[in-house]
């Protein structure tokens, strides 16, 4: 599919962790967000963003039985490309608004 931009993971009762990806495929325009789960073929169709999380917690809990030990990450290449690109930009906006007053 695309690029894996976020991870959900639970712990089961058995000390097993499972782990739902949210993937972007940036093929299309705007950006499509799909889940996928790491551990079976779970993977519903095109979703709204509102309701990612939510599918993929009940996905976790229900189909694996993985409640404990939560927690929600995003991928660190993306984690850092927005630290960079954000102020990178905002310097190239700054320097476009001064050649443009000159």
């Amino acid at each position: 599919m695309g690029a894996a931009i976020r991870h959900f993971t639970a712990i089961a009762p058995g000390g097993q962790v499972f782990t739902v990806n949210v993937e972007r495929d940036f093929r299309y325009d705007p950006y499509r967000d799909l889940l996928a789960c790491a551990h079976c073929d779970w993977s519903p169709s095109l979703l709204t963003t509102q309701r990612i999380d939510a599918m993929a917690w009940d996905h976790l809990a229900g189909s694996h039985d993985a409640t404990r030990g939560r927690t929600d990450q995003e991928n660190e290449s993306f984690r850092r490309a927005r630290r960079v690109m954000l102020p990178l930009c905002a310097v190239v906006i700054v320097v476009l608004l001064v050649f443009l007053q000159s």
